[in-house]
């Protein structure tokens, strides 16, 4: 049966001993995460909760986090990550809408979920209980049995719901199913060579949807992985000689730091077991990738392009990710892609249309929102509003999200264009391309500059090294600098809080 439980039920027995987690310095076997898992779905039963209840974690990465994604998972329980740099009023419209009777937090949440007019029937606290209302979570699994649940749980039962980032509108709930994100780790461990000798590294915030699939991954294979609660660059490279950590996804933003740590720190570690590196949430900059590979050198890279709602959809992978510069690869394993127009028609290879996909790990449903779920499929195919073309060799390139395209005096710009060409600046570390308002042509390029550590980058500057290098109609009208750009857990910049304020006093938004 393709269900995370069933897998890690027989995990349990084949790597008893064997180390399956680490937080903190503390390990735990497979065999110690078995019998923590049971305890907690043994303790939810007998509260009542039946398969399909859901129950929502709002935690940073901990090494609880898995203990509750192997044991609700066994007893079909839906679990209901949530961003835990989410505020209240945003918790508690995901807490309703998922219809979550449970949640589990740790203690330096307490007081935003005591605050929440959600009703919740069970609160569990990772760590010092404040409230009457919680449960201390360590005394609820302790006083609950270990043995095997018998919840028959079935592969296309939900495994849980994944909440989109938000970055417009209110957050849609991703129905996954057990087989869905199965099939995705198997695939997975095929595509980037992920086996059982593996250690795996999660650094990125594991309720997003890339560390949750690398994560489940490395433990149906029956690897170990290493939890880091927050990102922390120098960690990273002390924990990788530490633990001789073998592969890693990081967000193109974990990349960049770690690649910018001063050379006389980071050229301390030894970095020889890294083996694969994986990257996604937004594309990797063309300068990014070989800064990677020069300094991981000897490590595979890939980069993939996916979604909370398709996992993985295309995947670059080493022996073409120098030579097929911007791409984002091929089809990932079992996936179909189609490119077409507004019209729903395939285009030519090299002209951009809206990317279209179908394939063994997509979701099911946008939870209670049938509107959204009917006007993101296609005959079988799904799409999330990116725009890309193919080559002639096949070979996939994301353009831009759709919502990024802006159009200056009839003509459509892709942000993306630009970017790549700014980012090869040696004093630009971070940048983002938006549209702004223009009394003629509609909209005019502004790009939105984070200059390196001491240097003195002008307005001037960075227009002029456009030159020569981008269509004029392409190159910035005027520039902006900040200290940092805004973005979410998983890497995307937040255009939209950057256009806001350009957008503002507008009687009319493109």
């Amino acid at each position: 049966m393709l269900t995370v439980g069933n897998i890690m039920r027989q995990n349990a027995q084949k790597f008893k001993d064997k180390k399956a987690v680490i937080f903190n310095g503390e390990i735990r076997t497979y065999g110690e995460l078995n019998d923590r898992a049971n305890r907690l779905a043994n303790g939810f039963k007998e509260r009542g909760y039946q398969k399909g209840d859901k129950v929502a974690v709002l935690m940073k990465n901990h090494a609880a986090y898995v203990d509750i994604i192997v044991g609700l998972s066994k007893i079909g329980v839906v679990i209901v990550p949530i961003n835990y740099r989410l505020v209240g009023a945003e918790i508690d419209y995901i807490l309703r809408n998922s219809d979550s009777r449970g949640i589990i937090l740790t203690e330096e949440y307490s007081n935003i979920v005591n605050q929440l007019e959600a009703k919740l029937e069970t609160i569990l606290v990772v760590g010092n209980v404040n409230y009457e209302s919680m449960l201390n979570y360590e005394t609820f699994i302790s006083n609950s049995s270990n043995e095997e649940p018998t919840t028959a749980v079935e592969e296309h039962d939900t495994f849980y719901i994944g909440y989109t980032s938000g970055t417009t509108g209110k957050p849609k709930g991703v129905v996954i199913s057990h087989r869905s994100r199965v099939l995705t780790s198997m695939a997975a461990a095929y595509e980037y060579k992920i086996a059982e000798e593996d250690i795996h590294l999660v650094a990125g915030p594991i309720y997003h949807a890339a560390p949750w699939i690398f994560l489940v991954t490395q433990l149906l294979v029956g690897g170990t992985i290493v939890i880091h609660d927050n990102f922390d660059a120098e960690l990273v490279l002390r924990d990788i000689e530490k633990y001789q950590i073998t592969n890693t996804f990081l967000a193109p933003t974990m990349y960049n730091f770690i690649v910018n740590v001063k050379p006389e720190v980071k050229n301390n570690f030894d970095l020889s077991s890294i083996q694969v590196l994986i990257s996604a949430g937004s594309p990797l900059a063309t300068k990014s990738k070989k800064d990677i590979l020069h300094f991981f050198h000897g490590a595979d890279l890939h980069e993939f392009y996916g979604s909370t709602e398709s996992a993985i959809t295309l995947n670059i992978k080493p022996k073409d990710i120098e030579s097929k510069e911007r791409s984002v690869g091929l089809p990932f394993p079992l996936v179909d892609c189609v490119i077409l127009d507004d019209n729903k028609e395939p285009v030519n290879k090299g002209e951009i249309g809206e990317l279209y996909f179908k394939g063994p790990y997509l979701l099911d449903e946008y939870y209670k929102n049938p509107e959204e779920t009917a006007s993101s499929f296609y005959n079988e195919y799904f799409s999330v509003g990116d725009m890309a073309i193919q080559d002639e060799e096949g070979f996939y390139y994301i353009v831009d999200r759709k919502k990024d395209m802006l159009i200056s005096g009839g003509v459509n710009i892709y942000p993306r264009d630009i970017e790549e060409v700014l980012y090869t600046h040696p004093e630009i570390l971070d940048v983002a391309v938006i549209g702004v308002p223009h009394p003629v042509w509609g909209e005019e390029v502004k790009a939105i500059v984070v200059p390196r550590e001491g240097t003195t980058l002008t307005e001037e500057e960075v227009i002029d090294y456009c030159d020569g290098k981008m269509a004029g109609y392409k190159r910035p009208k005027s520039v902006d600098f900040l200290r940092e750009l805004p973005r979410n857990p998983s890497g995307k910049i937040l255009k939209n809080d950057l256009r806001e304020s350009y957008w503002a006093n507008e009687e009319v938004r493109i």
